[in-house]
């Protein structure tokens, strides 16, 4: 249990101090960061591991958090892992031409760096993807579910919340698509409160738009 829920006994005044806290994380920060703009823009993933790191430790620190959720597998996941599939193949196909809409080169990267293409399909579901969930699904819904009454409002200030921190990209393009794929995920989550599915959906998702030419995007191109 956190210091500000040990001095809010009240939950009224428990529930303000939580709304408060949700500001100054998911809302205040991303616009700093993006405020600072190309500074921060070349330290994005160290940004991403530290801060997941730290909701690790925020999220150790309360017993209330179910551990198990970090591991778990659905029980029956058939009917998740086909919509999961279905959207991406459909979702996937509409960003084909999307991309060459923008102007980018799907499949160059395969074509002219194999290698790094490889590493990116390899790492960005464990460097980027994984933590990104751990930050804004284990922990947003864990701390924050109860901000939101309706479920659906839930899903979708995540999805804003989860673009936002997108923000510090600078373009438009990272901001549409994080917001429709924080919706997915966020659904995938509240359905089935496993990081690993979730992670893996998100993953997925990741190396097909690198794989698309998007990565310019998502990437600033530093570490």
């Amino acid at each position: 249990m956190t210091g500000c829920d040990h001095a809010c006994d009240n939950p009224a005044m428990r529930q303000t101090a939580r709304f408060i806290e949700f500001t100054a994380i998911f809302l205040l920060l991303p616009l700093a960061l993006a405020w600072q703009g190309e500074v921060m823009r070349r330290y994005v993933i160290p940004q991403l591991l530290i801060f997941a790191a730290l909701c690790l430790w925020w999220l150790a620190r309360d017993p209330r958090f179910d551990w198990r959720g970090l591991f778990a597998w659905p029980i029956a996941p058939g009917r998740c892992l086909r919509r999961i599939a279905v959207l991406l193949l459909a979702g996937g196909a509409l960003l084909h031409p999307l991309a060459l809409a923008l102007g980018a080169e799907p499949f160059a990267l395969a074509r002219e760096q194999p290698w790094l293409w490889v590493a990116v399909l390899l790492f960005y579901p464990l460097l980027s993807a994984l933590p990104q969930e751990l930050v804004f699904r284990v922990f947003f819904f864990h701390r924050y579910r109860t901000l939101f009454a309706s479920p659906v409002v839930l899903v979708c200030i995540n999805a804003a919340v989860f673009a936002l921190a997108h923000l510090q990209l600078g373009n438009g393009v990272a901001l549409a698509l994080s917001f429709l794929g924080g919706l997915l995920f966020a659904y995938t989550y509240l359905k089935t409160r496993s990081l690993v599915l979730v992670g893996l959906e998100h993953g997925l998702w990741g190396d097909w738009l690198f794989t698309l030419g998007y990565g310019p995007y998502f990437y600033g191109g530093y570490i």
